[in-house]
């Protein structure tokens, strides 16, 4: 729905107030036959009613519509904009200005226009339009931050030819735009699993899938008979055993504590370690996902910024896992709800026996470390990363506990043995 709305006139003159002692005057000068004073009057007169006509047909079948062919970029990449604005009727327009607001984690390298809702800038252009004309622009936008981004509303700006009666129009015109998270690369060794069969190769040969054959070799006294290559024995003269590749299934569970990011009594939110465990788990799910095949899941306590819900999503492999991921870590926001241990309470019952859990925090906070410690009781396999330093493990040397204050300490991630 459009929102129309009339700026007010130039000078007091051609205000109501103004018209009706401009027109009193000309009465007045009737009244004693002053052809002269008549004359500039009626001219004023006529004047301003032409204007204020022409301006309330201004934005009459003007449209601006914007163009966003891609509204999904990853951290530091451009998105290209375009802006179409048409008039369709006889009347022209002299001139009008278009403004558009943008968030300012989308804002360019050039300075824009602060404008008046906090958070946003304001993109102008301006053009004369003829009759039944148009007009493009092409703009570049930047992600300079991770985040979920609304673009507009457009507010159109005309009016008449001398400017005496603006009017502007608001377009509810809102795209969507989507700033991943930044990727950083991460150790190739893998998790650990408790399923022994499964889609990823596994590091250590305990457990063969049978229909992965990668290879022969010859028959050695304690090999099965099932195993046995019968061509291949053919046509080697000798008997020859298929060779299958060892496996295991990795089914792993991100959890990431926004609470443990929450800053103490008269501190700030450290927004460079909480972006940096926001990409903590967007680079473990990418490298799992497109490197081992894994299955991911990714549950946040968070007030996403378009549906205010927690993020929940169950684990599943593919490249349409991973951008639901990512699309979630976008709109992650460092408001909680409910807190991470009842969070984790709740999605304990949906928890299988031998998944892998991933927990990304900032700091160790006591509840958090019991809950850690029951788990671990429990059967689980955990992964721990901490981002902020502070309270610790006792025990560091661990081999599912790492302390990652850099991006570059992200290739320590991943399992080895104690």
């Amino acid at each position: 729905m459009e929102n129309n709305r009339s700026s007010q006139p130039v000078g007091y003159l051609l205000s109501k107030f103004g018209l009706v002692a401009l027109l009193s005057g000309l009465l007045l000068a009737a009244w004693y036959r002053q052809i002269v004073v008549v004359i500039l009057l009626g001219l004023a007169l006529s004047t301003a009613g032409f204007a204020k006509l022409w301006s309330h047909f201004a934005l009459s079948r003007v449209n601006c519509q914007r163009l966003c062919p891609e509204n999904r970029i990853f951290l530091g990449e451009q998105i290209e904009l375009k802006l179409r604005l048409t008039n369709r009727k006889l009347l022209p327009l002299p001139w009008i200005q278009v403004d558009d607001e943008v968030p300012t984690g989308l804002v360019p390298d050039r300075a824009l226009a602060p404008s008046n809702r906090p958070g946003f800038c304001v993109l102008s252009r301006g053009a004369a339009l003829l009759w039944y004309s148009g007009v493009n622009w092409r703009y570049y936008l930047k992600g300079n931050k991770r985040g979920y981004y609304s673009l507009g509303p457009i507010t159109l700006t005309s009016g008449d030819i001398f400017g005496f009666y603006p009017r502007s129009v608001t377009l509810p015109s809102i795209d969507n735009v989507i700033v991943y998270p930044r990727i950083y690369p991460v150790n190739r060794s893998s998790f650990p699993s408790k399923f022994p069969i499964g889609e990823s190769t596994a590091e250590q040969k305990i457990f063969e899938d049978p229909v992965r054959v990668i290879g022969l070799r010859d028959y050695r006294p304690h090999d099965s008979r099932r195993r046995i290559h019968w061509k291949a024995s053919a046509r080697h003269q000798q008997l020859q055993v298929k060779v299958f590749e060892p496996t295991t299934t990795l089914k792993l569970y991100l959890f990431l504590s926004v609470d443990s990011f929450q800053p103490g009594h008269g501190e700030v939110l450290d927004e460079d370690a909480f972006e940096l465990g926001v990409s903590i788990a967007a680079s473990i799910a990418h490298h799992l996902i497109t490197e081992q095949r894994s299955s991911v899941g990714l549950f946040i306590n968070t007030l996403m910024a378009d549906s205010g819900q927690p993020a929940r999503i169950p684990p599943s492999s593919g490249s349409g896992q991973l951008v639901q991921i990512l699309e979630a870590l976008a709109k992650v926001t460092p408001k909680t709800f409910p807190p991470f241990e009842e969070f984790l309470q709740n999605e304990r019952i949906r928890l299988p026996w031998g998944a892998t859990l991933v927990f990304i925090i900032g700091r160790l906070l006591p509840l958090l470390e019991a809950s850690l410690a029951r788990l671990r009781e429990q059967g689980y396999r955990l992964v721990v990363i901490q981002v902020q330093d502070g309270k610790m493990k006792d025990n560091r040397q661990e081999s599912d506990w790492y302390y990652v204050p850099k991006p570059s300490d992200l290739t320590k991630i991943g399992y080895r043995e104690a």
